[in-house]
């Protein structure tokens, strides 16, 4: 239950067998590769070791990533996608960097790759020919009550004739003028609400009369496109477009059926992750004419099989040395932290805050009992508790979960237990009260109050000793231990003194002897204020400051009162939705009243146990963390790919998940 202690290591090898080993690293996981650069001195490669040049393009390597990316996004908006608990029922598949490789090279994805850009083309140019034939059939569909070919116009010899379209509005102004003018015959075609669409036929003696006509009544001429009749065009544009229809339909049919193909792509899209990462690292090495410097973290459990792995891929021919962590590399040290199976889940919360530097406690195991304990008595009822720890069972047992995924689980399945733990202490199920009680939510609040307030000091109390603790260790902070985090236990206590003295104990000495350790205390803190001063003046000014954070931690122990509020609220909002059914009419209380009961009551679990998530972080943020957690860690980043699409295992896992461990 700590910081996996970390350790360098560099490796000389030959530069022909670098390719090799940097797979087998990739397959261990275990260590997060550092720059030689960084590993040696300048001096102790100076005109010996330079930074590789690799011979395959890592923009190449990217292209090919590129047209793999692209084929799977075009792919998603085809192929069905799978309901979320389809999703969760089925295996996590698992592949080792061999068979990734050999799919990635067997298969013909580049094929692939072309068949589906043309056929996102073929798409792409049927919407457009789609609409292109919309548009003629729309026009076609005006000019269809046309029945004779348009392009006869062209040929009369003593007439002239145009189709066109006026204003609806222009329409009665027009015909009137027009039957004015000998030799001229208008025909309306279609009329809308704005627009009419006529055929004008006129002698070629009265053309200037009619065009000076046409345009007072803004005509607009029509340009026939076609040589056929307009109905018998407009047929042939909807057999083209039910073509189009069809093809697209087609074309789709196929793509939604490429569900072996998508999986295929993912697994190569994998592979090419992981090489593009190997060729990335090339960054990192340095080289010689023949030899090839590799360097990097690795955990000190992990050396054993980190040499392992070096002797497969350079078959012996290698130079492994080791570096331990020095004082001013703690802040460089990646973080790896190891935890108890049940105090793992918990390290995602201290994730979220930051992770401890190098040289700093894991918070992780001091955390997670308090904070299983304060989030239990924010929603304090048996009944949620038990649907919590059964929901968080089943799925589980049911479902094939990410490790991430599986982690959160089991922390809500953790923090259901002493949620079932105080439902029995409140006695609430549901809303309802049990006939024995050891505190009630409703008649207790006051006790409940007081109790919170008791789990926040002994909390905070606990921090202040693990300051002392980690101050202690320290050669030069001994005085800062016992004057920035002692004085303060020691303040804590006398307060409870006082506090016993003037409510339990009031013929006794104990509160006189709580102020005098009060004081005691709070000169005692002056004094490890000013320790931070550089000046006299400065000293004084940080030792008064310092007394400032009595506010603080009064502040911090009523900020707990909210397990008591939050406790409370939940189940007095249980019992109100009770009583709102217990109102309904027998034959509504056992039909409409269950829909109420399971809807209601489902709100309320939801809002109970998000605000206990929330609430219960604060407090570990703010209250606990600030009395002895720094942060600002660097995570630990294993050579590794990225695992989007499948996981990742090493061949000798692979044989053990399927034949159990090797000899």
């Amino acid at each position: 239950m700590a910081i996996a202690k970390m350790q360098k290591f560099s490796l000389l090898t030959f530069y022909d067998q670098k390719e090799a080993v940097l797979e087998q690293l990739q397959d261990f996981q275990g260590v997060e590769l550092l720059s030689s650069e960084k590993y040696y001195d300048s001096e102790e490669t100076t005109g010996v070791l330079a930074p590789v040049r690799e011979e395959q393009s890592e923009e190449e390597m990217e292209n090919q990533f590129g047209q793999v990316n692209w084929s799977l996004n075009f792919l998603e908006e085809y192929v069905p996608k799978k309901g979320m608990l389809a999703q969760l029922r089925q295996p996590i598949k698992k592949y080792t960097l061999q068979e990734l490789a050999e799919t990635a090279h067997t298969y013909p994805w580049q094929e692939l790759c072309q068949t589906l850009r043309k056929q996102d083309k073929r798409l792409r140019l049927i919407d457009q020919e789609k609409r292109d034939v919309l548009a003629q059939e729309a026009e076609l569909s005006i000019w269809k009550y046309f029945k004779e070919r348009p392009a006869v116009l062209k040929e009369l010899k003593k007439s002239g004739g145009m189709l066109g379209s006026i204003p609806t509005s222009e329409m009665a102004d027009f015909t009137t003028n027009s039957e004015k003018l000998p030799l001229v015959y208008v025909e309306t075609i279609y009329q809308s609400q704005t627009t009419t669409y006529l055929l004008v036929l006129f002698h070629k003696d009265v053309k200037e009369k009619v065009t000076t006509l046409l345009k007072k009544a803004a005509f607009e001429q029509y340009i026939y496109p076609y040589e056929g009749i307009p109905e018998e065009d407009l047929q042939t544009m909807k057999e083209k477009s039910q073509r189009l229809i069809d093809e697209e339909k087609e074309i789709k049919v196929a793509l939604r059926a490429m569900t072996n193909e998508q999986e295929m792509l993912r697994i190569v899209a994998e592979y090419l992750d992981g090489a593009i990462t190997r060729l990335k690292s090339n960054k990192m090495l340095l080289r010689s004419t023949h030899v090839v410097s590799i360097s990097g973290w690795v955990p000190v459990d992990g050396a054993t099989e980190l040499e392992k792995r070096i002797k497969k891929g350079t078959t012996g021919n290698y130079y492994l040395e080791y570096q331990e962590v020095t004082e001013k590399e703690i802040a460089d040290v990646p973080i790896l932290l190891e935890n108890a199976r049940w105090i793992k889940p918990f390290e995602g919360l201290v994730r979220m805050y930051s992770l401890p530097q190098y040289d700093e406690l894991d918070p992780t195991p001091f955390m997670a009992p308090f904070y299983m304990v304060a989030f239990g008595m924010m929603v304090a009822d048996f009944g949620y508790g038990l649907l919590l720890f059964l929901a968080t069972f089943l799925g589980k047992k049911l479902f094939h979960l990410s490790k991430g995924l599986e982690q959160n689980l089991t922390l809500f399945q953790l923090c259901s237990i002493p949620t079932i733990i105080w439902g029995l202490i409140y006695g609430n199920f549901f809303g309802f009260e049990f006939s024995f009680q050891l505190l009630s939510a409703q008649d207790d609040v006051n006790q409940i109050l007081v109790l919170s307030v008791i789990f926040g000091y002994i909390q905070i109390m606990f921090g202040l000793a693990l300051k002392f603790y980690i101050l202690w260790k320290k050669k030069d902070q001994k005085l800062a231990a016992m004057f920035q985090a002692g004085s303060w236990i020691v303040f804590l206590i006398s307060v409870v003194f006082v506090a016993a003295g003037m409510l339990l104990f009031p013929d006794t000495p104990l509160q006189t002897i709580g102020i005098v350790m009060i004081a005691a205390s709070l000169l005692a803190v002056a004094i490890g204020g000013s320790l931070e001063g550089k000046t006299l003046a400065g000293k004084i000014g940080s030792g008064l400051y310092g007394l400032m954070d009595v506010t603080n931690y009064v502040g911090d122990l009523i900020s707990y009162t909210r397990l008591m509020a939050l406790g409370v609220a939940g189940g007095s909002i249980a019992s109100a939705f009770n009583l709102i059914i217990s109102y309904l009419p027998p034959a509504a209380r056992f039909t409409v009243g269950i829909l109420l009961f399971v809807g209601l009551h489902g709100l309320n679990i939801f809002l109970s146990y998000l605000s206990a998530y929330v609430h219960g972080i604060r407090l570990q943020y703010l209250e606990y963390f600030g009395k002895f957690f720094t942060g600002g860690g660097r995570a630990f980043a294993p050579f590794k790919s990225n695992e989007k699409y499948v996981e990742i295992i090493s061949e000798e896992k692979l044989q053990e998940d399927n034949n159990g461990k090797l000899d």
